[in-house]
């Protein structure tokens, strides 16, 4: 290359080089970019230029190792209040969370009661509610009389009290009175129902009122008034367990514990001596049915209750229960094999067959022995058909002679077996037909004055009677030589007639 090309070919590389550089000085600087100034307060927006040597050539992964700052809402919301309103709207709740913190919960709906397809089971419905309309008052009939339309239709039962209509349960648990006595009376372990002053007032039978409510179902926190004090359930149960001994009946005893109390449950009486259940069964058991009250079907009741409540927790019945359980069937057969043709037992229990004409007679005897009978069957039986013949002729008995006086204490119980025959063949029907009961609102029962100090009254009486009944008995063996009479031994026995 000659000297002069080459001179020409430098000076030309440098005169585009010096252009070059002043092109990139002077020239566009490239697109802006926004950048929040998230450092200084009020939030502003300010510009930042970059540089032709920060462009990228090619598009490369930003970088996300600087952490982000979260902006300050309240800044924003305090220099433009309105606009922030306008664009940025209350944010919906989710479903499911309440709009108020302290919401009323609902109130619970029973679900929708099944339809009906069996006659037979129309007719019993039919029957018992035909009972409800047999109203008793609590100023004319006795403690007796209402404690058993409480065995029979429990929670749904009602009586008069001023020409208005309360609930049965409500208002003996205000502690009435009757005759200037009150219904439950207080002792030294709790509590109990008003012994007998006279036929048909108070309790015939030691715990016979504890065993009504253990049939409707009251809880053992339930509360009845005794004068000035109150007392509950478990109190009663508690009474019942220091006073049971083998001289009283213990009927009603068991069947109240077998509905409260575990079949394995033991316990000492006020006079030390150890008892539990299965004694309780075998002191049953001995006690022959055809010389107890109501042909002996209230002890086989109990038997039947207690073997269920065993049944319930073993699987095997083994010793008493397994006896109790044979005794049971037996009877159940001998009901049976006396049965009339138009469906009801034998008037004259288990002594023999017999027909009554008497409807007040059919219905006790009847009621009597379907209420023990339909306790002590098994499931699979309930449904043959010498059963449902009974069920059908006290069922329709009950609707054919609306109109007609029956006797409380028998009629209750052919209730009480519609009662159980229901319970055990629809089950939810049944439960559902109870809670409804306890939902229903009546009117708030007028209570009683209460009697004070009736209860240490009535207890220092009994002491006096027992320990003059204790003298005379010891008078009486110390006079060997002038034993009593025949007329004064007929006296002396004529009350257990």
């Amino acid at each position: 290359m000659t000297a002069h090309l080459w001179i020409r070919c430098s000076t030309l590389i440098v005169f585009s080089t010096v252009i070059q550089v002043a092109c990139d000085v002077q020239g566009d600087p490239g697109p802006k970019l926004l950048v929040p100034a998230l450092d200084s307060q009020p939030v502003k927006i300010k510009q930042v230029q970059t540089s032709s040597e920060e462009l990228p050539l090619v598009a490369r992964k930003p970088n996300l190792s600087i952490e982000a700052r979260k902006p300050d809402l309240v800044a924003e919301e305090a220099t433009d209040n309105k606009t922030n309103k306008k664009s940025m709207s209350e944010p919906k709740p989710f479903r499911g969370i309440a709009k108020k913190s302290t919401s009323t919960p609902k109130k619970p709906t029973v679900p929708e009661i099944p339809k009906i397809v069996d006659p037979l089971d129309k007719l019993v419905d039919e029957a018992i509610e035909v009972s409800h309309r047999r109203m008793l008052s609590t100023e004319v009939h006795t403690p007796w009389q209402i404690a058993h339309g409480i065995l029979a239709l429990r929670w749904e039962y009602t009586l008069y009290q001023n020409n208005k209509r309360v609930r049965a349960i409500d208002w003996v648990s205000t502690g009435p009175n009757f005759r200037n006595r009150p219904w439950f009376i207080t002792t030294d372990h709790g509590g109990k129902g008003h012994p007998f002053t006279e036929p048909y007032a108070f309790e015939g039978h030691p715990n016979q009122f504890l065993a009504f409510y253990a049939m409707a179902g009251l809880p053992l926190d339930h509360k009845f008034k005794a004068g000035s004090k109150t007392i509950t359930i478990a109190s009663m149960i508690r009474n019942a367990k220091a006073e049971v001994n083998t001289d009283e009946e213990i009927t009603w005893t068991l069947w109240a514990f077998s509905r409260y109390l575990p079949w394995d449950t033991e316990w000492v009486s006020n006079k030390g001596e150890q008892w539990n259940m299965e004694t309780l069964v075998r002191v049953q058991m001995q006690s022959e049915p055809t010389k107890s009250a109501c042909g002996g079907t209230h002890g086989l009741f109990a038997l039947a209750s207690s073997v269920n409540n065993y049944a319930k927790d073993q699987k095997q019945l083994r010793g008493t229960w397994l006896e109790a359980s044979m005794r049971v069937r037996q009877y159940i057969e001998y009901a049976r094999s006396m049965q009339n043709q138009d469906g009801s037992f034998s008037a004259n229990y288990f002594e023999g067959p017999e027909y009554a004409s008497d409807v007040n007679k059919q219905v006790s005897t009847t009621g009597h022995t379907l209420e023990f009978i339909i306790e002590g069957l098994p499931q699979n039986r309930l449904n043959e058909p010498w059963v449902r013949s009974a069920v059908s002729r006290i069922a329709r008995d009950l609707v054919d002679y609306k109109k007609q006086p029956l006797e409380p204490g028998g009629m209750y119980h052919a209730i009480d077996s519609l009662m159980i025959y229901r319970e055990r063949t629809r089950p939810q029907y049944a439960r559902q037909l109870e809670l409804l009961a306890k939902q229903k609102v009546f009117e708030q029962p007028a209570a009683s004055a209460p009697i004070i100090g009736y209860s240490e009254q009535f207890l220092q009486q009994q002491k006096n009677a027992a320990q003059s009944k204790y003298q005379s008995r010891y008078q009486q063996n110390n006079k060997p030589d002038n034993p009593p009479t025949r007329q004064a031994r007929r006296r002396r026995f004529s009350r257990f007639r």
